[in-house]
């Protein structure tokens, strides 16, 4: 395990105006458009919450194309570099670190444009996303997941310097992530709430970029919106530890040795973070199976602890709103299950 933190490019640019045009994208790679027809429109639906307290609406992103909130922003920053690379000698390749969801949009996306991907990702990563990775042709560089996820972003940006044809996306720092989730995901909930004002936000934080979109968003019509942001107690937010290797929810983490996302830091005034341990976050995921019949992942599992927690304290004319990354791993199912059963 590293003892010193890598050295880490974490400034950010100002938020975009506006999304990402895509018009470029579109005519250069025509099988984008199928992706595109498939992507967000995902249900906004209300879920189990705390009798007598808030009502909890949660934003099924697991209905995207590849499976994940992950495709906004993969399409949104490939659409960016697509534009960038217009003019440029040879082919698009990008590159960029992954926990696992990232990958796989990127690899969806390589699979209409021919656009080559390489992912960099813990070694932690199921082996049921790997196999489906690298049959579809994406690269994988592995680092140790005690290591994540500094590392990760590290190896990315280092693979771009070493060999510049390969373009880094660097989804930690590029405002196409945040843009794709406010102008977007924030937007279609905006939409979805047809005039209900929210109190509350809860979402996972790993890159920070669908928080901090979301919540732009819906400050737009609530200002006084409470922002909370999920992390792994094993891997808390602004946590000043190192990495470590313990398992964890899927999909978030502090940055390790007090960093922050910069997503967050810079764009979410008065956010709020809470912690959910990994058992915590797979006995909820059982649960909210048997109660609804829908499976989510182990992030929207923290995600709805957490959403049910602010409810709890909040009236039944309220509303928190929340967003479920992805309906989980095989792996962790297996896990979930045994430990419900």
């Amino acid at each position: 395990m590293a003892t010193q933190p890598p050295q880490i490019d974490l400034s950010v640019s100002e938020p975009l105006e506006a999304a990402v045009d895509e018009t470029t994208a579109l005519v250069q790679y025509p099988g984008l458009r199928e992706f595109r027809a498939t992507l967000g429109g995902t249900p906004l639906v209300e879920v189990p919450g705390p009798p007598g307290g808030a009502k909890i609406m949660a934003k099924y992103e697991f209905r995207n194309p590849s499976g994940s909130a992950k495709d906004r922003p993969a399409y949104s920053m490939l659409c960016r570099a697509i534009n960038a690379h217009a003019g440029q000698d040879g082919p698009l390749k990008v590159v960029d670190c992954s926990g696992g969801n990232m990958a796989r949009a990127l690899t969806g996306l390589n699979a209409v444009t021919g656009i080559p991907v390489r992912a960099v990702m813990p070694d932690s990563v199921p082996q049921s996303l790997l196999t489906h990775l690298t049959e579809r042709g994406t690269a994988i560089d592995l680092v140790p997941a005690s290591e994540f996820p500094l590392a990760i972003m590290q190896r990315a940006s280092e693979i771009a310097a070493e060999d510049p044809s390969w373009t880094l996306l660097a989804q930690h720092r590029n405002m196409a992530n945040v843009a794709a989730h406010q102008f977007f995901t924030g937007r279609e909930i905006v939409g979805q709430l047809d005039g209900v004002r929210p109190s509350a936000v809860v979402g996972a934080v790993g890159s920070g970029g669908m928080i901090a979109g979301v919540a732009r968003a819906l400050r737009g019509i609530s200002p006084g919106l409470s922002v909370i942001g999920v992390t792994p107690a094993e891997l808390p937010y602004g946590t000043p530890e190192p990495p470590n290797a313990e398992p964890k929810f899927a999909g978030a983490g502090g940055l390790t040795y007090g960093m922050r996302q910069p997503f967050v830091e810079k764009l979410i005034p008065e956010f709020e973070s809470a912690q959910v341990s990994h058992p915590e976050a797979l006995t909820a995921m059982y649960d909210f199976w048997k109660e609804t019949g829908t499976r989510i992942g182990s992030s929207a599992g923290a995600s709805w602890l957490i959403a049910r927690e602010k409810a709890k304290n909040l009236g039944p004319d309220e509303t928190v709103v929340t967003v479920f990354a992805d309906a989980g791993s095989k792996e962790d199912w297996e896990k979930a299950e045994s430990m419900g059963n």
